[in-house]
């Protein structure tokens, strides 16, 4: 293995955790509300979005210890 590839395989790893992270999806999904409050989006946009938002945090819920409440 490269150099090159080890670094772009680490790099990817990290984005992948970073968008699976509980604290950031949570943070997305204030926001989201927010939107949602202030008109900003409708039900039927809101219901979209915090799908995508709670299927990527999925894979983390599923592990032991992944936070599953």
């Amino acid at each position: 293995m490269t150099f090159v590839s080890w670094v772009l395989r680490r790099v990817v790893a990290e984005a992948e955790r970073l968008h699976r992270d509980p604290a950031a999806v949570r943070r997305e999904l204030e926001v989201l509300e927010e939107q949602l409050v202030s008109g900003v989006i409708d039900e039927e946009e809101f219901d979209r979005r915090e799908d995508a938002l709670l299927d990527r945090m999925e894979p983390v819920r599923q592990q032991p210890g992944g936070g599953a409440a």
